[in-house]
């Protein structure tokens, strides 16, 4: 229906019209033509390949965003912004020869450490001087020790030296036997105490002869002997431990030829 007129006037007034768009006919239940041939108008644009550039009329191969594929759109300025400013980043650490680790944890870790208080510093110089002393006060008694040790062998062997004329006198007359009653009990008590403070009397007969104990006055061959051997001892040793105080001088038997 486009107009109809008005029987009173006889003027046309303007009408309007419909259009029926439905695909389905009412009348009939069936597809009419034209939605038939709708389907494969929409088959061919589905054949267009995805990001050709070519949606909706757009010759120019961008996105629906309007940029170039594979770029930030312009209508995004923070992920702009964030990508030159890492961009920035790297080229300045790059420039000035740093390497940043891909573990930053340890960059946190020593920006951690501050440098020691007064107090601990104090303290740890205290600790330092009292390892140093208790150092000190060791070796001194060690050496103090050794000291003490050197001065009471000097005191033994020096009386020893002054007794042993004597000892000397002592032995002999011991051998004559005239050493009997009270004289033989101080006789007795003096090598005692001696043997006590550390001085050994030693050189007997039939002990291997050793130069370095021994100093013999005399010698003699003898078949009965295998190596040099004492068969004699004319004054005998003293040692206060290694140290030889007197060697035992005394008469050495040799193997016979």
């Amino acid at each position: 229906m486009t107009g109809s007129e008005d029987p009173q006037d006889g003027r046309t007034e303007p009408g309007f019209s419909f259009t029926d768009k439905r695909r389905v006919d009412p009348e009939t239940g069936e597809l009419r033509p034209e939605a038939q041939q709708a389907p494969d108008t929409d088959a061919t644009a589905a054949e267009a390949p995805a990001g050709s550039g070519e949606q909706a009329g757009d010759p120019t191969g961008t996105s629906a965003a309007g940029a170039p594929e594979g770029t930030v759109p312009a209508d995004d300025p923070a992920q702009a912004e964030g990508a030159d400013a890492g961009a920035d980043a790297d080229a300045s650490a790059a420039d000035l020869g740093i390497d940043i680790p891909d573990d930053a944890s340890s960059l946190d870790d020593a920006a951690t450490d501050e440098p020691l208080s007064a107090d601990a510093k104090l303290a740890a110089e205290r600790l330092a001087d009292l390892q140093r002393i208790n150092a000190e006060y060791a070796a001194y008694r060690m050496r103090a020790t050794r000291e003490q040790e050197r001065a009471k062998e000097s005191g033994v062997v020096s009386l020893a030296e002054a007794l042993i004329p004597v000892l000397d006198e002592a032995r002999l007359a011991e051998e004559n036997g005239d050493v009997t009653g009270p004289f033989e009990v101080h006789v007795t008590k003096l090598f005692a105490t001696l043997e006590k403070a550390g001085v050994v009397q030693y050189g007997k007969a039939g002990e291997e002869f050793d130069p370095a104990y021994h100093e013999a006055l005399m010698q003699q061959p003898s078949d009965e002997v295998d190596g040099p051997t004492i068969f004699m001892v004319m004054q005998p040793g003293y040692r206060y431990g290694e140290r030889i105080i007197r060697a035992a001088r005394v008469g050495v038997q040799q193997p016979a030829d």
